[in-house]
């Protein structure tokens, strides 16, 4: 009986041993990979031309840029284009943002598609 008991035991914690690391490898796998091709991407007065590449195929990426307080450029006034892309994976993508004025110091790309979204840095010239 007390065997019984044991071996029970032992196979709830392998399963949730097992269970925790799989579930835990699926959320990293389908996370998605959005990377700034920083030798493709500039500004040239107030545009500015940012190239990201994927690491995996989503649907309905679209972006805009945001910058800290206290910037002359608000994400009231930028305008990014395309909108609403479906990318494979490996893609590199170019849009092409209209800013307010043009821009030096950090901004930040907000990536969305469809079911996410990310943010990434951008150290601007």
């Amino acid at each position: 009986m007390m065997w019984a008991v044991i071996g029970t035991i032992l196979v709830v914690v392998v399963a949730l041993v097992l269970w925790g690391i799989f579930s835990g490898a699926a959320a990293t796998v389908n996370a998605p990979q959005v990377q700034l091709v920083a030798q493709e991407s500039f500004i040239i007065g107030n545009t500015a031309n940012v190239t990201l590449q994927f690491g995996k195929g989503l649907q309905g990426v679209s972006i805009s840029m945001a910058v800290p307080s206290g910037s002359t450029v608000t994400s009231a006034s930028t305008s990014c284009t395309p909108t609403g892309v479906n990318v494979a994976e490996g893609q590199k993508v170019s849009f092409r943002c209209t800013l307010g004025r043009s821009l030096t110091g950090v901004a930040y790309i907000l990536v969305r598609w469809t079911g996410g979204s990310t943010t990434i840095k951008w150290v601007v010239g």
